[in-house]
Formats: structure tokens, sequence, C-alpha cells
């Protein structure tokens, strides 16, 4: 069992990007982005920075004072996976990232993970989304007839 001390040193280490978003309904995008950074004690200047950077990247620094419910399902995601990932956490795990994106953000947040795994962060993702699996030449897991099968390389039968 973990102390309190030990399980918060976990967790600041954890991302999590949930289908349902879980963000904040009364912090904007940018104190919904900047949270865990703000609970890992990090100055206001270096979460300014940081977190105006993600933002543009994932292209929402023009919502930064938006709350969640004037924002869309897409944007909601991506202030979603901002959040996730804005301490570099070592492990990330993303439940359906680009369900709510346009094929071309889906990429574009599918190569930040990429850009994360390559600099340490060991990425779970689940996806029902085939066309993210196929262009994307990682190994993977799938279900079949109730059996976990690793995968090299995706063929569809569609």
């Amino acid at each position: 069992m973990l102390r309190r001390e030990e399980l918060a040193v976990l967790r600041r280490n954890i991302g999590v990007v949930f289908q349902d978003f879980r963000l904040l309904p009364h912090l904007t995008t940018l104190d919904n982005v900047a949270l865990p950074l703000r609970l890992a004690g990090v100055s206001d200047s270096i979460i300014s920075k940081n977190v105006l950077e993600l933002l543009e990247w994932v292209g929402l620094v023009d919502q930064f004072n938006k709350f969640p419910s004037s924002l869309s399902g897409g944007e909601k995601q991506r202030v979603a996976i901002a959040r996730a990932v804005i301490t570099q956490p070592t492990l990330l795990i993303a439940d359906e990232p680009t369900s709510n994106l346009d094929e071309h953000l889906g990429q574009r947040l599918i190569y930040l993970f990429e850009e994360l795994n390559r600099n340490g962060t060991t990425v779970v993702l689940a996806t029902h989304n085939k066309a993210i699996i196929s262009k994307n030449p990682h190994p993977f897991l799938t279900f079949t007839s109730g059996k976990l099968l690793l995968k090299t390389s995706f063929i569809s039968n569609d």
C-alpha cells in the first residue's frame, strides 16, 4: 500500500484523457490546462508560457478564456488532451482521444502523442478509429473473439 505522499507523486506522473472530458466547469480553458502545473507548484510565469504554447499547438489559444460550457465537443477534447500532457507524464492513458475531432486534428494529436513517446512517455491509447491505427506504424493490441492479440501491422478486412 502506498502512503498518501507516494500516491500523489505517482498520480502526478500519469496523464489521463477521459472520453467524457472531465473538465472542471468553473475553470477557463487556460485554468483547466494549467491545473496539473498549479498542483505541482510550478511558477505562474512558467505556467503561462507552457499553457499558451500548448494551447497554440492544439489550436485553442483563442479560446483560452472560455469556460467548458461554451466549447464544442472537439474543443473540449483538445482541452482535455492538453491538460493530460502539460506535465509530460511518464504514462499517458487516452480513451478515444480523437473521437470528437476531424481527421486532420486527430492526426495532429496522434503526432503529439508520438512526440511525447519519443521523449519517454508511455502512451496507452484506446480507439475504435481504424484510420488512426492504419496510418501509424506502431504495434497495437486488439480484442478478437475474446482474445487479446498483439499486431505489428494493420490489415483491414472492411
